[in-house]
């Protein structure tokens, strides 16, 4: 066998080994389809080196104990030491789940592959590059955001309103009260840096909304993975509350993850966020997110003056006749037109269905899971 034909072959078997990886991940509840343009083996490449793909490749679908995993490796001739420095590195990258996210399982040490979205890009804040960027938003909005968005299966996050919006007669659910969230939390509370916004940083595209960049909420034991990750830093619930203000000033959307007992709050805006934009790719972005709320406008009061059109990222408000209009397909209820309403014109409805989050994180990956399964 020539030079070449040995090069050859051994590309050829990257090339599978990064294939199986894609293939592995696409089984998670978030899948990861693959693409004619191969951009998502791409992806993998920036993510993982060839000897940290062939190890995922051994990794369940959902966490399993070392010694579990030891015994399916043994074989390789890999010592149990050296495995578990393997995964702990990969934890460490943030390529897949271990550490503090998974000791409410039991005694001793779990790993399990993450999914893509939410999970490993989150993972990948402060280590981005432009190519990465690239690479990501071409994958995200063609062949992923139809596994993203799913009208099939629940969303990994949801919309609630921003605190002002909601009248004080109105009784809301707590899942839908950002502050009682947090107020509830055990703790601890971190804060890290949004990677939306650092991505479209690095593409030279800056936020024209706010120049906050520490707007990505964690609580309890993603907290705690965030800070010994070094991608977040632990913050106080007063600190947590202050940002929360300065987030609902700054007009952004409240995003906690979709359960009762959210792991993470996000706060995003129309031009960055990887979930607000590729809702507004949707000709019916309401079917795709949890809400249980919509904007409704009092025609006798308009004034007319659009500062609401201004303020919805969803692009939900429109002029007719010189009155605003919600359009109900394209409305998540985040509550930020009613705010600046100078003449109170604009007020939130509860939807007569209310939607009931999952109970935990687990709950809502096994409900996308099942309903996945069942589409």
């Amino acid at each position: 066998m020539s030079l070449i034909e040995e090069v050859e072959d051994k590309l050829e078997e990257e090339e599978s080994i990064y294939r199986k990886l894609q293939q592995h991940l696409d089984k998670m509840p978030v899948g990861f389809p693959p693409t004619e343009s191969g951009v998502e083996i791409r992806i993998l490449k920036h993510l993982f080196t060839l000897e940290d793909a062939k190890l995922a490749l051994n990794l369940p679908l959902f966490p399993e104990k070392l010694n579990k995993i030891y015994r399916r490796l043994k074989s390789t001739g890999i010592s149990k030491e050296e495995l578990e420095e393997r995964l702990d590195d990969l934890v460490n990258k943030g390529l897949i789940l271990g550490g503090a996210m998974l000791k409410s399982l039991g005694e001793g040490k779990f790993y399990g592959l993450s999914v893509y979205i939410a999970g490993i890009f989150e993972y990948q804040v402060n280590k981005l590059s432009k190519k990465f960027m690239e690479d990501y938003e071409e994958y995200l909005y063609n062949e992923f955001l139809d596994e993203y968005l799913n009208p099939k299966t629940p969303f990994q996050f949801r919309t609630v309103p921003v605190e002002q919006s909601i009248q004080h007669e109105q009784v809301i659910s707590t899942y839908d009260d950002v502050r009682q969230l947090i107020e509830n939390s055990e703790g601890p509370f971190g804060i890290a840096n949004c990677i939306c916004k650092q991505g479209k940083d690095l593409l030279g595209q800056k936020c024209v909304h706010t120049d906050l960049r520490e707007v990505c909420m964690q609580l309890e034991e993603m907290a705690s993975h965030y800070s010994n990750l070094g991608l977040g830093r632990i913050i106080t619930k007063e600190e947590a509350l202050d940002i929360l203000r300065a987030t609902q000033d700054a007009g952004l959307i409240l995003q906690p993850h979709n359960a009762q007992k959210p792991l993470a709050i996000c706060a995003c805006c129309g031009d960055c966020c990887q979930i607000i934009t590729s809702l507004k790719m949707m000709p019916k972005p309401v079917e795709m997110i949890s809400s249980n709320y919509f904007a409704e406008v009092d025609f006798e009061t308009c004034e007319g003056c659009e500062t609401c059109i201004t303020r919805c990222h969803m692009e939900a408000l429109s002029m007719v006749n010189e009155i605003s209009h919600v359009n109900l397909d394209r409305c998540i209820g985040c509550g930020n037109c009613v705010v600046l309403c100078p003449s109170n014109s604009i007020h939130l409805v509860k939807k007569e269905i209310e939607t009931v989050p999952p109970k935990d994180a687990v709950e809502l990956l096994m409900q996308i899971n099942v309903k996945k399964l069942g589409s």
